[in-house]
């Protein structure tokens, strides 16, 4: 998970069906382990837990912040703030009484507003008065963080993923990781779930690099399958335009010919290569952002996965940098 891209560990102390000496022993594993690779490690504990850990103990062990739920009073939580950070629940935190925690001399450079992950369908939160209450706490000067679900293996009880949105229960989680982070006001995330999948896992490490892969099915031969490709400033309303596709054939020495074949009909999603019909436009890249009719100028050389279609939506935008992965 370092390396693609992850910054930071969450783990829960407060477990009642763990022994106390064995749940300590696992939180110095873990805290060893995010030391190893420079990570942060929050934990997420209960009044009562803290009395069993002592606060000193979880600074020494390496926990670099604490998400306080219940059972600590505004100056407690203040006078925390003031050694490490602190994350509050964001469904639950009111104006009434982050101006109680101001009033306690809040460090406010060290809070943070967590939003719940949801076990369960149906209850995930919906996204307008999600964006709503992101942006007043982000006005106060406070991190928000939010819950994507993972591919790989499902987290108890339910194992129907975890997500703070109940759209993106059953989303990939990179496209609910870019929704988050472009229209939704977040500044953190993390993987509710256990894992993410390997195919996953190479999405985020290219968006590490600033490029959004797509994943798609690759139904003719292309030589510039595994290259970066970038959508043209001057953004087309149809069609993603690769701005470098028909300059790179000549860079790497690819045939200037392209014959018309697979000239079919090219619903959203489908990626086309024009052949030598289209004079001067010929090798021109481009996946289509709508259903458009087949045209004997344009051959179809495979299509995006229905389930990475919606993030075309981000691809669209004029001098975004994406690349193509085979879908598994």
């Amino acid at each position: 998970m370092k390396a693609a891209g992850c910054t930071e560990i969450f783990t829960s102390l407060h477990m009642p069906e763990d022994e106390f000496g064995a749940l300590k022993e696992k939180l110095l594993e873990i805290a060893k382990a995010a030391r190893r690779l420079g990570m942060d490690l929050m934990a997420d504990i209960s009044g009562k837990a803290l009395e069993k850990f002592s606060f000193p103990f979880l600074l020494d062990a390496g926990v670099t912040g604490l998400r306080m739920d219940f059972g600590f009073s505004a100056d407690e939580i203040a006078a925390y703030s003031q050694q490490l950070k602190i994350a509050l629940n964001a469904s639950t935190l009111t104006p009434e009484f982050l101006a109680d925690l101001k009033e306690h001399h809040i460090c406010l450079e060290n809070i943070e507003a967590w939003h719940n992950y949801y076990p369960r369908p149906e209850t995930g939160l919906d996204k307008e008065s999600f964006i709503a209450k992101n942006r007043w706490l982000q006005a106060e000067g406070i991190t928000t963080m939010a819950f994507i679900p993972g591919d790989g293996l499902k987290r108890k009880p339910l194992f129907q993923s975890l997500p703070s949105l109940e759209k993106h229960r059953n989303h990939s989680s990179f496209l609910a990781y870019l929704e988050l982070e472009q229209d939704c006001a977040v500044d953190k995330i993390f993987v509710g779930d256990l894992t993410l999948s390997e195919g996953s896992q190479i999405q985020f490490q290219r968006y590490e690099e600033g490029v959004i892969p797509l994943r798609v099915t690759q139904e003719l031969p292309y030589a510039l399958w595994d290259k970066v490709h970038r959508n043209r400033l001057d953004a087309a309303r149809d069609v993603i335009r690769s701005e470098s596709a028909r300059s790179d054939q000549e860079r790497y020495g690819i045939s200037p010919s392209i014959a018309p074949m697979h000239t079919n009909e090219r619903p959203r999603g489908t990626i086309t290569v024009d052949n030598y019909l289209y004079g001067r436009y010929e090798h021109e890249l481009q996946i289509t952002l709508r259903d458009l009719p087949a045209h004997e100028a344009v051959n179809v050389i495979g299509h995006v996965i229905e389930e990475d279609l919606p993030l075309l939506d981000y691809v669209r935008q004029g001098g975004r940098r994406f690349s193509f992965t085979a879908a598994t």
